[in-house]
């Protein structure tokens, strides 16, 4: 975590200098002398506040699950009288929304996953963002769902948002119409089969 002091607008000014960087030079690359220069800042700054490079990309990678959280909740909000479908869906579009698969914040992502095997710091922020989006995902299926069934749907829809991620992202591009088409007929086939499931229980 940035030392209390850091002036706050200097934050976003690092963070997306850290993400430029990471996208033009990898992981390895984006030193602090790197960040440093294209956010117009000394190393030495960087140093003080963030602790060094590890800490940048900590702060980095809050922000990206800081923001990602922040669209998720802003598309449920559009649907919150819908059916269980349509969020399901919202977290699923939230996902790999725009603001999610910019080319730059896609590198990002997946520089840290890598490096979250690695890093404590960052496995832990992993952790906290899988749970997260794992929770949001069951919260939604229990309405339809017995418990058990909604936390494997939830892990296997969070697998497929995963996979969709990973697979674009190594193919040049995530297409997010198609992915979230794809996503939504799995969703709808369970959901169907629950509701199958319910009516011939009723006759």
């Amino acid at each position: 975590m940035p030392k209390v002091g850091m002036p706050e607008i200097r934050k976003p000014q690092l963070i997306q200098a850290t993400i430029s960087a990471i996208d033009e030079f990898g992981f390895p690359g984006a030193t602090v002398s790197v960040i440093g220069k294209k956010a117009g800042v000394s190393p030495a700054i960087i140093n003080h506040y963030f602790g060094g490079k590890d800490g940048l990309l900590e702060e980095t990678m809050r922000s990206l699950i800081k923001e990602f959280f922040e669209v998720l909740h802003a598309e449920l909000d559009k649907v919150r009288a819908g059916s269980t479908l349509d969020r399901a869906m919202a977290i699923v579009g939230a996902s790999i929304s725009q603001s999610q698969t910019r080319p730059q914040v896609v590198k990002a992502w997946m520089g840290f996953w890598a490096s979250a095997m690695h890093k404590p710091v960052l496995y832990r922020l992993q952790n906290v963002y899988a749970r997260r989006l794992h929770s949001a995902l069951v919260a939604v299926f229990r309405e339809q769902l017995e418990i058990q069934d909604a936390r494997e749907q939830a892990s296997t829809v969070a697998a497929l948002i995963d996979g969709m991620w990973l697979r674009g992202s190594l193919a040049g591009g995530i297409n997010s119409n198609s992915a979230a088409n794809m996503i939504h007929n799995y969703i709808c086939l369970v959901l169907q089969a629950k509701t199958h499931a319910n009516e011939a229980l009723d006759k």
